[in-house]
Formats: structure tokens, C-alpha cells, sequence
């Protein structure tokens, strides 16, 4: 029992150390760009191409790679992030940062797929969404602290110093892993491309991963360039915005942990509906008050616990659909996410480019209309479905 406590313990540092690959230089993507002498645009590239190695790389891993055990797979994926971040480390090159941000998004994502398939099978059903909620607790910690902590930071260290840091820390969690993980019932297996296809088919499974897209196309869009966002907005909140960082990881955390509880009482497909239609309401009071630094700020701290409140249903709800029998399906909705937060950071982008930066609310509006109209029709369809068999018996 202790032993699989330090292991779930080490898969949440983990997962804080994942988040903190993907994420570090959202909070910091103003200073990246002076670094690499590029403009903000270019610079958040570095996140649409990790998010780009996660969306198209991992399902093909999983699929070349299906007949290795997951532990040892898994281990595989950890060495070569490992080697990713020395890379990214030692390169000052800004195309060969872009070719080692895809390959680390490859890894790092596969190991992450891995990584909730492993935990969901220490749980049982019934807690499988405080589970995954302790094991995302690992981002939301990223957001708290970590990115917060490096903002703060890259006003006296160079950001690859950061990364140094957190290749010490995937080594270290190598290293638990290969004395400590157990083998059990993680048997390896080819891939099956007739029973992959028949999970993948169920209505469920394609809702949720059609969910993923969309919900984080919207994400994406705003997330990405939050920072320079209330920045350019609000100058004044250059002072401000380490603590507002801080509190947005912790808005995170807590929209996270409610996740994980709802789910576990109402279910997940009732708890996306909720998440949809609060992150339609914030994000649409956002683009009201555009005007107001302390209204915008607030409305933006809430849209982003919504969005982990979201998250955290989609990660449920992949597991309970395909009953965690596929790592190939949840590694397509974890592609599903990182595609729409890619697509959504490039039309971003393109809009910053062409309207300005205040544009970018209206995709994130868009996306989470339309979700919530979706999440409605798709709950409404269960609900008669389900009073339809009943009568029939």
C-alpha cells in the first residue's frame, strides 16, 4: 500500500513536470521572444509544435510500438524526453528548437497517455475521477507554482536553467519508477485494429474525443497568449502578473479537484455540460467587460477553472467509455486536446497578425457555444435513450 502510494505520489511530481515541458513558456513567452529574438507570434510556436509532436505522434507510437509492456514503454517515452530537454537545453537555434519542442511533444505526451492508464487501473470506477484528479493535480501544481515561479525567475536566470531543473526531477522519477513500478496486468499485446476500431466507433467515444477538439481549439486560442494578452490590454498589469499567474494555477487546481468529485457523483457527461456552459458564460463576460482590467482578470480566472473543470471530465470520460481498455483511444483524445490547442494557438496567431490580440476571445466563445449546444443535444439523446429501454422492459 506504501509503495503504491510513493508510486501515484511520483506519477503526480511527473505530471507537474509534463505540464511545466508544455507550459513554461506561456507564463514567459514575452521574454522567449527577446531571448530568441523573434516576435511573440513566432515565439509561441515552441508550444503549437509540442503541441503538434502530441496530436500526431503519439497514436502512431502506440500503434508501431503496441507489443511492448506499458511500464516499459512508459520508461522509454521518460528517457526520451529526458534526452529531448538536454537538447532543447544545449540548442540556441530557433528551427532546431521547433524539431526538438515536436519530438519532446512525441515523448512527453506518450509518456502522459501511458502514465492515466497505469493510475486508472490502480482505481476502482467509482473513484476513478478522484484519481485522475490527485494525478492532474500534478498541472494544476504547474500552474500554482510553477509557472508563476518562472516568471518570477526569468527576471535573473536564463529559461533553459529552468529546464535543467526539471530534467533532474524526470531522472530522479526514472529512476523510483524502475525500482518501485510494478509489471502486473500491464501484459504487452498487437494491435488489434478491429477491436481499436469498434471502441473508437461507439457514439461515447467519438463525443468525447469531437469534445476535446473543439473545447480546446477555444482553449488554445486564449491560453496560449493570455500573458501578452492582459498585458497589451492592461499594461499596468506588468506588476501583476506573477500573482495573477498564481492564482490562475490555484483556479486550476481547485476547478480540477471539483472536476474529479462531480464526476465521481454525477457523472461526467452532466459535469461537461456544466464545464461547457460555464467556460460559454466567463469567457463571453470576458469579451463584455474587455474594457475593465479587474473584471477581465476575474472573469479570466474563472474561465480557467472551468476549462480544468472541462478537462478533467474529457480525461474521465475517455476512460469509462472505452473502460480503459485501449491506450491507443485515450492517446487519441489526448491528441484530440493537444490538435485543438495547436489549431486554436495558430488561428490565434493569424488573428494577432491581422486584427489584434483583442480578437482572440471570439474563437474561445465560438468553441464553447458550440460545445455546449453539442454536450446538450448529446445528454438530451442519452436521456431518452435510456427512458425508451426502460419502457421496453
Amino acid at each position: 500500500m506504501k509503495k503504491m502510494k510513493l508510486i501515484l505520489l511520483i506519477f503526480t511530481l511527473m505530471n507537474f513536470v509534463v505540464s511545466m515541458t508544455a507550459l513554461v513558456f506561456n507564463g514567459i513567452l514575452d521574454k522567449v521572444a527577446i531571448s530568441l529574438n523573434v516576435s511573440i507570434a513566432n515565439s509561441g510556436l515552441l508550444g503549437t509544435m509540442y503541441a503538434y509532436g502530441a496530436a500526431l505522434g503519439v497514436p502512431v507510437t502506440l500503434i508501431l510500438f503496441g507489443k511492448i509492456n506499458r511500464t516499459k514503454m512508459l520508461k522509454i517515452m521518460l528517457i526520451i524526453t529526458i534526452i529531448m530537454t538536454g537538447a532543447l537545453i544545449l540548442c540556441h537555434n530557433f528551427s532546431q528548437l521547433l524539431i526538438v519542442r515536436f519530438i519532446m511533444g512525441i515523448s512527453a505526451n506518450g509518456y502522459g497517455v501511458l502514465a492515466t492508464s497505469i493510475v486508472i487501473s490502480f482505481a476502482s470506477k467509482n473513484k476513478q475521477g478522484r484519481t485522475l484528479a490527485f494525478l492532474i493535480m500534478g498541472s494544476s501544481l504547474a500552474l500554482v507554482v510553477g509557472i508563476p515561479l518562472t516568471r518570477i525567475l526569468s527576471n535573473t536566470i536564463d529559461w533553459r536553467v529552468i529546464f535543467l531543473g526539471l530534467m533532474v526531477i524526470m531522472v530522479f522519477s526514472l529512476i523510483i519508477f524502475q525500482f518501485f513500478l510494478p509489471e502486473t496486468n500491464q501484459q504487452s499485446r498487437s494491435f488489434d485494429f478491429e477491436n481499436e476500431f469498434n471502441l473508437f466507433k461507439k457514439r461515447k467515444t467519438l463525443v468525447v474525443i469531437g469534445s476535446s477538439i473543439i473545447i480546446f481549439i477555444g482553449y488554445g486560442s486564449f491560453y496560449n497568449y493570455i500573458t501578452p494578452y492582459l498585458l497589451e490590454t492592461f499594461p499596468a498589469t506588468e506588476k501583476l502578473m506573477s500573482g495573477f499567474l498564481v492564482i490562475l494555477g490555484i483556479a486550476s487546481f481547485i476547478g480540477n479537484l471539483l472536476g474529479g468529485f462531480i464526476a465521481d457523483c454525477i457523472g461526467y457527461r452532466k459535469s461537461l455540460l456544466i464545464g461547457c456552459f460555464l467556460q460559454f458564460l466567463f469567457i463571453g463576460f470576458i469579451y463584455i467587460f474587455q474594457s475593465n482590467q479587474w473584471l477581465s482578470i476575474m472573469f479570466a480566472i474563472l474561465w480557467q477553472m472551468s476549462a480544468w473543470f472541462i478537462g478533467l471530465q474529457l480525461n474521465t470520460g475517455i476512460a469509462q467509455a472505452t473502460k480503459n481498455k485501449s491506450s491507443f483511444i485515450i492517446s487519441l483524445n489526448s491528441s484530440a486536446i493537444q490538435l485543438g490547442t495547436a489549431v486554436g494557438a495558430n488561428i490565434s496567431a493569424s488573428l494577432i497578425a491581422t486584427v489584434g490580440m483583442e480578437k482572440i476571445i471570439l474563437v474561445s466563445l465560438l468553441a464553447s457555444a458550440i460545445m455546449t449546444i453539442i454536450q446538450f443535444i448529446s445528454l438530451k439523446q442519452d436521456i431518452s435513450n435510456t427512458t425508451e429501454n426502460t419502457v421496453i422492459e
